[in-house]
C-alpha cells in the first residue's frame, strides 16, 4: 500500500541521493579535475621464458 508517508519518503531520498550526487561531481576535490599520476616502470617479467 502506497501513501502519502512513502511518496515523501521517496522524494527525499531521491533528491538527497541526486544532490549528493552532484555536489561528488562537481567539487574541487573532483579527479577529472586533479588526475591522479601513474609510473608506468618496465616490466622484467617475460613470457616468452616460460
Amino acid at each position: 500500500m502506497f501513501t502519502a508517508y512513502h511518496a515523501i519518503m521517496f522524494a527525499v531520498l531521491l533528491i538527497g541521493g541526486a544532490g549528493v550526487i552532484f555536489q561528488a561531481s562537481s567539487g574541487e576535490e573532483s579527479l577529472a579535475n586533479n588526475p591522479i599520476p601513474i609510473k608506468a616502470t618496465k616490466s622484467k617479467f617475460d613470457l616468452n621464458t616460460y
